[in-house]
């Protein structure tokens, strides 16, 4: 699970800012348009950029200052879209050919457009520096590419840091910002959707989302189908069905299922499979309870997702939760 490392050379903008010279963050670590970093080394480069800047809120910097030009042939599509909503389509259908370890959902609840950010892989102690940038990043573009500010609130789905306050007594952006919440959302009028991006360009955005085309294509080529269709498994409103799936995909239920069948898999494994992932995912991050859990993952009622988790990991969610806690605190405690 990687990251382009076209992405940290932004962070290294941000680090010149505080007199760091780029050679003292990243050490052994090269850099180039086709090279990926590893979990471990993108915690590794946070770690010591906070070290060396004193600036244990640079994700907060890198997100006030990103750009859509940062994000590939997805960002150029995003940059030339029509509208917010357009834009927003494009994110959802193609972040995958930038990372496998985030996802974005997009939908109208009532009066409001609500962006969700999926995590998908333990970031560890880069996690308070990768989804602030990325929740405040997609505002900060939506402002550029409208050329005004979208009112709206974002909350995330982990603690206030103990950093978080100095900054936003310093921009008022970031009072918008609340913490312990049940997801990490972005919320704003949905009247916004149809405000038109100044650079709108439909054929340009047509050459670059046949490129994304390409590259979403290119990654089935080398990981298969089947991690395409696990992508799409969860929306903003819930489950989708094989149907719903075969739809994005603009192909049959029955061609989408015969596919999977080819890679010795099924719809109903891949559900399973991401659903015991986000439980583990969600139960470690210890913001929700059992039972909100089991509604984010789908489930009519506590006791059938309980019965479930406990059947793939054989503790209970409750206990599980509670080893994860302590083997944090242990962690803790060591550091």
């Amino acid at each position: 699970m990687s990251l382009p490392a076209s992405y940290f050379t932004h962070v290294l903008e941000v680090t010149r800012r505080f007199g760091v010279d780029d050679e003292d963050v990243l050490g052994d670590v090269e850099l180039g348009d086709d090279v990926r970093l590893e979990l471990p080394q993108i915690r590794a480069l946070v770690a010591r950029a906070r070290a060396l800047t004193g600036e244990p809120g640079l994700g907060v910097y890198l997100g006030l200052a990103m750009r859509a030009s940062w994000h590939g042939y997805l960002g150029f599509a995003v940059l030339v879209a029509r509208d917010v909503g357009d834009a927003l389509r494009l994110g959802e259908r193609f972040i995958a050919t930038r990372t496998s370890t985030l996802g974005l959902r997009s939908a109208v609840e009532g009066r409001l457009a609500v962006i969700t950010i999926d995590e998908k892989e333990d970031f560890g102690s880069a996690r308070d520096f990768i989804v602030p940038a990325l929740a405040i990043g997609l505002s900060t573009i939506g402002q550029a590419m409208t050329g005004h500010e979208l009112e709206g609130r974002v909350e995330l789905a982990m603690p206030q840091a103990a950093w978080f306050a100095r900054l936003a007594a310093t921009n008022p952006r970031l009072t918008r910002i609340s913490f312990g919440a049940s997801a990490h959302r972005l919320m704003f009028d949905a009247a916004l959707l149809h405000t038109p991006f100044q650079l709108a360009d439909p054929n340009a955005q047509k050459l670059a989302a046949e490129q994304c085309e390409r590259e979403l294509a290119a990654l089935e080529a080398a990981g298969g189908f089947a991690p395409r269709v696990r992508e799409l498994l969860f929306t903003s409103a819930g489950v989708r069905d094989v149907d719903a799936v075969a739809r994005v995909l603009a192909m049959s239920a029955r061609t989408l299922k015969r596919r999977l069948q080819s890679e010795g898999t099924s719809y109903s494994e891949l559900l399973e499979a991401e659903r015991q992932h986000r439980a583990e995912l969600l139960l470690s991050q210890a913001m929700l309870s059992v039972k909100e859990v089991a509604a984010q993952l789908g489930y009519a009622d506590t006791a059938a997702f309980s019965h479930a988790f406990t059947r793939w990991t054989g503790q209970s969610p409750s206990e599980f939760q509670r080893a994860r806690a302590g083997r944090a605190a242990s962690r803790a405690i060591t550091d």
